[in-house]
């Protein structure tokens, strides 16, 4: 099990009104498309969060952009006492899987504002544990925006799942300045089994879990 002691480790395999913190009119856009082989994505999820809930007791959790349905339920089936709040990239809103879930809008390209955010909307504290799912996959070259200030928040520590949308294994820099644990980026079919390990074939997104300094 992933025992986020070193600079790496191994892993096996309340709730309010919808709060648009985005500004007062919804964007009513249609969603995104799911990505592709959404089963294996929310596969990869079911992984990543049983073991923050069960492994490390992780009970905050921000969505931010999971391009699949179903993220809060997941959270929340994993322990009774989980929160979650969603990152909802712009036009995405309908990707939501249930209406009882804390909103912020935006976050895409400028993680400024969500980060702003989430520090004075009172459902996160970042003096405990969290983790931030950032699983809508993005290209190696150009890595998710805020990661520096999203690691500074955390002064409680916490966890960052990534995925990749690139055909070779990535860079594990896209985790800077987070510590990346094994297997780093793998396929998210059989994450967290490295690729070598796998004959099967994959889908080509990458996916991986870093850990703060402070865990």
């Amino acid at each position: 099990m992933l025992d986020g002691q070193g600079p790496s480790s191994r892993v096996p395999p309340s709730r309010g009104h919808v709060v648009h913190l985005g500004g007062r009119r919804q964007n009513t856009a249609p969603a995104q498309p799911p990505a592709r082989d959404a089963r294996a994505h929310q596969a990869f999820l079911d992984r990543v969060v049983d073991y923050l809930s069960t492994d490390r007791g992780v009970r905050q959790f921000i969505d931010w952009g999971s391009p699949v349905p179903g993220t809060a339920e997941r959270i929340r089936r994993a322990h009774p006492d989980n929160s979650v709040v969603h990152v909802a990239p712009h036009g995405t809103v309908g990707m939501l899987s249930s209406p009882d879930t804390p909103v912020l809008s935006g976050g895409a390209e400028n993680a400024e504002t969500p980060l702003r955010r989430l520090t004075t909307c009172g459902l996160v504290d970042f003096d405990e544990p969290v983790a931030v799912l950032m699983t809508r996959p993005f290209n190696a070259h150009t890595p998710p925006p805020g990661l520096t200030r999203l690691h500074s928040l955390m002064h409680g520590g916490g966890y960052l799942a990534l995925a990749v949308d690139a055909p070779e294994r990535a860079a594990e820099q896209v985790f800077d300045p987070f510590v990346p644990l094994e297997p780093g980026l793998a396929d998210l079919r059989w994450w967290p089994y490295p690729d070598e390990d796998v004959a099967m074939e994959g889908t080509g997104v990458l996916g991986g879990l870093g850990r703060t300094h402070r865990n």
